[in-house]
């Protein structure tokens, strides 16, 4: 019998359950159903920034690359389908850091910044102040409604989302 095989065979050599731990795995996984060649580069980008040995220097060749695909559509549809708070804090962080703009999703980072995590709710904050377009009366409106109304307990960030809103409305 091989090492290999002897291994396999060995109880006490493998825990499966180790690979179903989330400090050592992401568990991100960005359906690809449809996606073309240019979306699926963006999903494996998304994916990479998750890796804890990642550094500062491959995060931000990875943002200029989102930034030159203009992967905004692909970007939110990560954050929303993360389902651990520390993996949706990467991922809004890197809508802002890769310089694209979010405007038409800025209901949703909205919603980001009125959560009750403090970085989930900064990064979102940065997003909405980010956001560089036009942004309709109705739309404002529905924000400002969102963020009066947030309970979140990181109370100075809601006061600048509230800020940034009404500024945008006059």
């Amino acid at each position: 019998m091989t090492d290999i095989v002897k291994e396999l065979l060995d109880e006490d050599a493998f825990d499966p359950k180790k690979l179903f731990n989330e400090e050592e795995y992401s568990t991100l996984i960005i359906k690809r159903d449809g996606f073309n060649k240019k979306e699926n580069n963006t999903a494996d980008l998304l994916e990479s920034l998750l890796d804890k040995e990642i550094t500062r220097q491959e995060s931000e060749e990875i943002f200029l690359k989102l930034k030159e695909s203009n992967a905004v559509d692909v970007m939110v549809d990560a954050v929303k389908k993360a389902q651990r708070v520390e993996e949706r804090i990467i991922l809004a962080a890197a809508c802002w850091e890769s310089c694209l703009d979010f405007t038409n999703h800025f209901l949703f980072f909205v919603d980001l910044a009125c959560s009750d995590n403090l970085e989930l709710s900064l990064e979102g904050l940065t997003v909405v102040e980010n956001c560089e377009g036009t942004i309709d009366e109705n739309t404002l409106s529905k924000a400002l409604e969102i963020a009066q109304s947030s309970k979140s307990k990181n109370k100075e960030l809601l006061a600048a989302l509230i800020d940034n809103i009404k500024q945008r409305a006059y």
